[in-house]
């Protein structure tokens, strides 16, 4: 199993919307890792949001979401936002 496993990987458009979609989702509960774009997923920021779950409530991300990831076995299922 790897560390991506019953997580959800977002994206972003800038570093600074990873940051505050961090607070967003914090302010709600659930707990979130800022981390380094995984390779098999791509960024225009090449910064990505680990968080501790694998649905997140649409209505808890912010505008400068650019795809929500989650890993399953066969490979990530990838949701474009924007």
């Amino acid at each position: 199993m790897d560390s991506y496993s019953g997580k959800t990987v977002l994206t972003f458009y800038s570093h600074h919307e990873a940051v505050r979609q961090k607070r967003k989702l914090s302010d709600a509960g659930l707990p979130s890792t800022l981390i380094p774009v995984p390779r098999a997923l791509s960024s225009s920021c090449g910064t990505a949001l680990l968080a501790e779950c694998t649905d997140i409530d649409r209505s808890l991300l912010t505008d400068g979401v650019e795809s929500v990831c989650v890993k399953k076995e066969e490979g990530w299922s990838v949701s474009h936002i924007q």
